[in-house]
C-alpha cells in the first residue's frame, strides 16, 4: 500500500495535481499507527517526510502549496498519534479481559465445589465445571440444555426453592440427581446473578459423602459405646433392687450381703473400665475409632 501511495504522490505531482490523492496516505498510516503503534507513528513520519519531499522538489515555487501539505502532515501525525493511543489502550484492555478468563477458567476447572450455571426463566443447565460433572456422573455435554427439575435436582417442577418459593439457599444441606439417579448429599448455595437483561442461578455444591458416612459411622459407634455402659448398669440397678427387697422380706445373712455388694462392685469397675477405653480410643489413635472417621477428622 505504502509503494502504490508513493507511485499515486509522484504520478499526481508530476501532473500538477496537489489534493486528491493525498486522501490514500490515511490507509497506510491508519492500518500501520493501528497494528505497530509506536512503530506506526514513527512510519507515519518518514511517509510525512516522503511527502513532503515529493511537494517541494515538483514545486519548489509554490510556497502555497507546501504551507498546505506542512498542513497536511500535521494531519497525518495527529491522526498516527491518536490511533496508536487508542490501538494500545484496546489491546490493553484485550490483554485485561484475557487475562481475567484465564483466571475464571483456572477457578472454574479446579475449584474443589461443583457448580452449574442455569437460566432462571426456562431453568436450563448453561453450563456445569469439571466438578460438578464428577460428582453428577454426567458430561458436559449430557447436562448442557437439560431442566434441571428432577434432572439434577429432586424438586418438580413448580417447586423451586428459589424462583417458585422466593427461599433463600446459603449452605444449605441437600440433595443432587447423579447419572444413575441415586441421591447425592451436599452443601447447597443459590446466587442470582443478572447479565445484561438476561437473570442466572449460580448453584454450588460441595459433596459432604464423607462427611455424612462419618456421621453414620460414629452414630453407630456411640450407640455401641452407649450399649456397653447401659447394660452393666441395668444389671447393676436390678441387682440391687432384688437385694433390697430380699432385706426387707426377711433377715438377710451379712454375709450374703457383702457378697452381693462385692458383686455389684465388680460390675461397676466394668463399667468404669468401658469408660476407660471409650477416653482411651478418643484421645489416642486405636482401632476402637472407626477408619472413616478418623479419615475424615485428619482433614
Amino acid at each position: 500500500m505504502t509503494i502504490i501511495v508513493a507511485a499515486i504522490t509522484l504520478f499526481c505531482l508530476s501532473g500538477d495535481i496537489q489534493i486528491i490523492f493525498t486522501h490514500l496516505y490515511y490507509i497506510p498510516i491508519i492500518l500501520a499507527s493501528y497494528w505497530f503503534e509506536r512503530k506506526g507513528v514513527l512510519f507515519t513520519l518518514f511517509l510525512s517526510l516522503f511527502y513532503l519531499e515529493a511537494v517541494y522538489s515538483f514545486n519548489p515555487a509554490d510556497m502555497q502549496g507546501l504551507y498546505s501539505a506542512i498542513i497536511r502532515v500535521i494531519v497525518f501525525i495527529g491522526i498516527s498519534l491518536v490511533i496508536a493511543f487508542l490501538s494500545a489502550t484496546i489491546k490493553k484492555k484485550q490483554e485485561n479481559v484475557s487475562r481475567s478468563e484465564r483466571l475464571f477458567h483456572a477457578v472454574w476447572e479446579s475449584i474443589h465445589a461443583g457448580i452449574v450455571l442455569v437460566d432462571a426463566k426456562t431453568h436450563c443447565i448453561i453450563s456445569a465445571n469439571p466438578e460438578f460433572t464428577r460428582m453428577t456422573g454426567f458430561s458436559e455435554s449430557d447436562l448442557d440444555g437439560q431442566v434441571c427439575h428432577e434432572y439434577i435436582c429432586p424438586m418438580g417442577v413448580g417447586e423451586c426453592p428459589v424462583s417458585d418459593k422466593g427461599l433463600k439457599v446459603e449452605h444449605v444441606e441437600g440433595v443432587l440427581l447423579s447419572k444413575d439417579k441415586k441421591e447425592i448429599p451436599v452443601f447447597k448455595t443459590i446466587a442470582e446473578m443478572k447479565i445484561g437483561d438476561e437473570d442466572y442461578y449460580i448453584e454450588s455444591c460441595i459433596d459432604i459423602t464423607a462427611l455424612k458416612d462419618a456421621e453414620n459411622i460414629l452414630l453407630a459407634y456411640l450407640r455401641e459405646a452407649t450399649l456397653r455402659i447401659r447394660n452393666p448398669l441395668e444389671l447393676v440397678r436390678e441387682n440391687l433392687i432384688e437385694l433390697q427387697k430380699e432385706q426387707e422380706d426377711r433377715e438377710t445373712n451379712p454375709a450374703y450381703i457383702t457378697t452381693a455388694i462385692a458383686v455389684q462392685q465388680k460390675n461397676i469397675e466394668g463399667i468404669l473400665g468401658n469408660l476407660r477405653e471409650i477416653e482411651r480410643a478418643v484421645a489416642e489413635n486405636r482401632t476402637e475409632i472407626p477408619d472413616a472417621l478418623r479419615e475424615y477428622l485428619k482433614r
